[in-house]
């Protein structure tokens, strides 16, 4: 029952987070003829993509992801449960652990990120000097690389990691249950992002989102199937 509610948690963690790259991200691309000057003067389109978002909504958007942390962390109990009888499977879960501890910092520079590009875009239209806001901006953005990576890549290496057992088949769940995790399934979701459609910033925004709700669901659904514990 426990691996059922620990995931059940992850479950809800992760459509709070998809709920949050949503209002943060939007859905629309902005439009390259309106902010081509913008962008060039900012030196990427980052700066551009939440311009249409609200104060309110970036809020939110940093905030519904931010405390839904806890939930995502009780997920974690499954996943370490899972591989019990396997060092390297359980050094993935710490680690992915680490990378989710991370996130939250991240996520949230986006709501800063936005401020700083409301004020630099105000400042461009206005024909306002635009050195001081766009520097802000760009600080911001530089920030957010160097927060971004770490959680980013500590996620996705003890995921990769947690993944080894299951793939060898070390755990209760069949070895074809690794074809569900983030890793595997972000795969085919990149290519989604070639699709031109109005959904695409949220996709480019939520890709490992996504692909943890739908872990998490295959996981729940598996772990009655192939009873974890």
């Amino acid at each position: 029952m426990w691996v059922q509610l620990s995931l059940v948690a992850l479950l809800v963690a992760a459509a709070l987070w998809i709920i949050g790259d949503a209002l943060i991200v939007g859905f629309k691309k902005p439009d390259p003829e309106r902010f081509a000057d913008f962008i060039e003067l900012m030196g990427d389109d980052a700066y551009a993509y939440q311009l249409s978002a609200s104060e309110p909504r970036l809020r939110w958007g940093a905030l519904v992801a931010n405390y839904s942390v806890p939930l995502m962390l009780l997920g974690l109990y499954a996943h370490g449960y899972l591989v019990r009888d396997s060092l390297i499977g359980i050094i993935g879960v710490v680690i992915v652990g680490i990378g989710m501890s991370l996130s939250p910092l991240a996520h949230a520079t986006f709501y800063f990120l936005g401020l700083a590009s409301h004020r630099a875009w105000n400042d461009f239209t206005t024909g306002t000097d635009t050195s001081a806001s766009a520097l802000h901006a760009q600080q911001i953005f530089h920030f957010l690389t160097w927060v971004w990576g770490p959680a980013a890549g500590l996620t996705a290496l003890g995921g990769f990691l947690f993944s080894i057992p299951l793939a060898l088949g070390n755990t209760t769940l069949p070895w074809w249950s690794v074809l569900f995790t983030p890793l595997v399934l972000s795969i085919p979701g990149s290519q989604l992002k070639r699709i031109p459609y109005p959904g695409k910033p949220l996709l480019d925004g939520a890709l490992f989102n996504l692909a943890l709700f739908g872990w998490a669901l295959a996981f729940l659904t598996l772990s009655i199937i192939y009873p974890v514990g």
